[in-house]
């Protein structure tokens, strides 16, 4: 007898961001109430982290395979998976400007690639422009200085100052730096660009959101 080859199949994985990663399914559970129906979990051959899916047949009369003892031809025969979790995301936060968004989104296409000086020189860009319009009397200084500027006057706190030193986010050092960028100085340009960008943009307009509604409800 064979030995046992669970399925496979590509998609982006939510957590590490790898195109294309290669799932390999370790779990499968059945609907209660429809046979042809299945839920499995995934695991990325990059992070090992897991997808959950819920799988459905075309054709109703079938019963559902064990994904995990044998291998299918997953595309063929689970073209469109009826639910995903969790779902990839664009990893743009709310209410951030057109521009900032654009240059922020450019930045996970590049690690997404994984072409890691890329990703950090967009990821730079993001947080240059994010800051000049946050903090526009500060415009002619370096990021590093506009951020220790930006903590100084209460625009944000000390531990996303502290942050900031831990990474390489001065431009013109990472310009004149010999070594390449690595997957772990993107990595953490891009979680502390999307931090920087919701502390700055999308947690202000909630607050401002919540006190609009509360106050019309005092108004009503």
């Amino acid at each position: 007898m064979p030995p046992q080859q669970p399925t496979s199949f590509q998609s982006d994985c939510p957590h590490c961001l790898s195109t294309k990663s290669t799932f390999t399914v370790a779990y499968q559970w059945p609907d209660r109430l429809m046979s042809h129906m299945a839920s499995v979990l995934a695991i990325c051959a990059v992070c090992n982290r897991g997808l959950i899916l819920k799988l459905c047949l075309q054709n109703p009369d079938f019963a559902f395979p064990n994904l995990c003892a044998f291998s299918v031809d997953f595309d063929v025969l689970f073209p469109n998976p009826f639910e995903i979790y969790p779902a990839a995301t664009s990893y743009a936060p709310d209410n951030v400007p057109a521009n900032i968004q654009s240059f922020f989104l450019q930045g996970v296409e590049s690690y997404r690639s994984q072409r890691w000086d890329a990703a950090g020189s967009m990821f730079r860009k993001t947080l240059d422009i994010a800051t000049k319009a946050l903090f526009p009397s500060e415009r002619s200084s370096t990021l590093y200085k506009r951020i220790t500027s930006m903590v100084g006057s209460g625009l944000l706190t000390s531990a996303m100052g502290d942050w900031s030193h831990e990474i390489r986010l001065d431009g013109n050092e990472a310009v004149h730096d010999d070594e390449p960028e690595t997957e772990a100085d993107a990595l953490a340009a891009l979680k502390f660009t999307e931090a920087f960008l919701t502390y700055s943009f999308t947690l202000p307009a909630m607050v401002e959101a919540n006190r609009a509604k509360r106050e019309s409800t005092k108004v009503a």
